[in-house]
């Protein structure tokens, strides 16, 4: 009995177009599903940019800073122009790398406000002033008081 050789299987060209039709296919699966998840509103991405683009909206600035009282009456205040599109709470007020005591302050847009914090600095040297804010924006100035 003689054995015939005959081809058995798949041949290189088809193998090659199967695999890459599976591929192409998986990719497509993969892309459309990403996409989806990404362009919701409760997206990764997307929270990022927007939240991102509110913190662009949201422009202050610390006019004046000034120490008034004495003893245990003495209080720093500091004058903050919002001069953003958005409306900015104050969350934190950094002073020389100490985070002091704040209750969070809304500066409403295109107001000035005047917040009080409840510290006592020096007058003989400089003070870097810090706000941070709910959007994690950080406003910075050096005063002396």
């Amino acid at each position: 009995m003689g054995m015939t050789r005959g081809r058995r299987g798949v041949s290189e060209v088809v193998a090659t177009l199967a695999l890459l039709t599976i591929t192409l296919v998986a990719m497509a699966i993969y892309i459309q599903g990403f996409n989806l998840y990404y362009s919701g509103q409760t997206g990764l991405l997307s929270g990022i940019f927007r939240a991102g683009s509110e913190q662009n909206y949201e422009r202050l600035s610390i006019v004046y800073a000034f120490q008034n009282g004495s003893g245990a009456n003495t209080a720093l205040y500091l004058v903050v122009s919002n001069y953003g599109a958005r409306n900015a709470t104050i969350d934190r007020v950094v002073i020389d790398t100490n985070i002091t005591s704040f209750s969070p302050q809304t500066i409403p847009v295109g107001q000035v406000s005047v917040i009080r914090v409840n510290v006592s600095l020096s007058t003989e040297s400089v003070h870097v002033i810090s706000l941070i804010t709910e959007r994690n924006n950080v406003i910075s100035a050096e005063f002396r008081v």
